[in-house]
């Protein structure tokens, strides 16, 4: 397993050591980016994710795992090319739509690819712990790549994407250095559509897992759209870049501690997890309310207590699917929160463009806080019939 272990953390820190990710949306806005054309390229880089999701999915699921998600790398690189070659709204938008290719392929690769090799050791039980490892070491590479890019801040926005094209090569190496993933000979049979049309339906059937990927992806969508916002928080509330890169970092910090932690609650009822994401979701309404540079504190509070509900939740999940389809079913909750993503991110935009980004981001803080009361009473109803979650 440690290898395993090893190589998964090298590559989710790889692939998070992006120096120009604390910046990206920044860089937008002072390239003569509006509001709106920002919630544009956000919700095209959305959008293919959501397009190529289970596609992709079904893909990890009938070859090989570590080249396409070694592939990925290198297209996400290619998008930071364009970035250099056409700094404007057109070149942004493919960039960007290049990334969620990567997106795209990592997200169902990544997890099936972790859990079945636990599974051929018969150590499945130990997925939340390297899962919250691997979400850890993603962590890292997030605050290792804003302190970076803080320092290197002056240096300029090109030199930013270079490093990061850098790291995602070495992200493409580490996705190739994962033990190979066991294979399945249930895998292999019928066709394209058959097996997606498998694992759509197990995802319907099976005990609990509806309710699970219904509130995942309800909650991933929320916090997906608004991850890329926090830097223009940072900027709103007037931090100057170093800081920014700084509380990019101090975020990412919190997040790596709480889903490194999470499974020490995995016992936690589903009735407290609920609730834990509605008091994430109104630290979001306390931040905004607030809009100070201080007010930065009330999203350390929404990151920890967000991370710890999201890497129980994926746990509980995981364990209730079969592994046969394990990736595309895991890429049908990523079609799902991704539909909602794209049309969350555009309506951010939207919303920011005809107010203010203070009054979208307490919107969306209510609309988390939301999705925890509203799992919350839906549990209520069904304490006769409980479930994992």
């Amino acid at each position: 397993m440690r290898r395993l272990l090893l190589g998964a953390c090298a590559l989710r820190f790889l692939d998070a050591f992006v120096l120009i990710y604390p910046f990206y949306t920044v860089m937008f806005a002072e390239r003569g980016l509006s509001a709106a054309q920002i919630g544009l390229v956000l919700a095209a880089w959305s959008l293919v994710c959501l397009v190529l999701e289970v596609p992709f999915g079904v893909l990890a699921d009938r070859f090989s795992r570590r080249w396409l998600m070694s592939i990925a790398q290198v297209v996400r690189c290619a998008g930071f090319l364009v970035w250099l070659a056409f700094p404007n709204f057109w070149g942004f938008l493919v960039g960007l739509m290049l990334w969620g290719m990567k997106s795209a392929t990592l997200s169902g690769a990544f997890e099936a690819a972790v859990f079945d090799d636990l599974k051929a050791r018969g150590q499945e039980a130990e997925y939340i712990r390297v899962f919250g490892r691997t979400q850890a070491a993603r962590f890292a590479g997030v605050v290792a790549g804003a302190l970076g890019a803080g320092a290197a801040a002056s240096l300029g926005y090109d030199a930013l994407i270079w490093a990061s094209i850098a790291t995602g090569l070495g992200a493409a190496a580490a996705a190739l250095a994962l033990p190979p993933a066991p294979r399945l000979t249930a895998v292999r049979r019928g066709g394209y559509l058959a097996h997606l049309r498998r694992g759509a339906g197990e995802a319907a059937r099976l005990p609990g897992v509806l309710g699970l990927l219904v509130f995942i992806a309800a909650m991933q969508s929320v916090v997906s759209a608004l991850a890329d916002y926090w830097p223009l928080f940072g900027h709103e509330v007037g931090l100057p870049k170093p800081a920014i890169g700084l509380f990019v970092a101090a975020i990412s910090a919190v997040g790596a501690v709480a889903a490194a932690l999470a499974h020490r609650l995995r016992d936690l009822p589903p009735r407290v997890l609920h609730g834990l994401l509605m008091l994430a979701g109104l630290a979001i309404v306390a931040a905004a309310a607030s809009y100070r540079a201080w007010s930065v504190g009330f999203l350390m509070a929404f990151v920890g207590l967000y991370w710890i509900v999201d890497t129980n939740a994926d746990a509980r999940f995981q364990h209730a699917l079969r592994p046969e389809t394990r990736a595309t079913v895991a890429s049908v909750k990523g079609l799902t929160m991704q539909a909602s993503t794209s049309v969350l991110m555009l309506s951010f935009g939207l919303l920011a463009q005809r107010s203010t980004y203070q009054w979208a981001f307490a919107a969306y803080g209510a609309l988390l806080a939301l999705v925890g009361a509203g799992f919350a009473a839906w549990g209520l109803l069904r304490l006769r019939r409980p479930g994992p979650l």
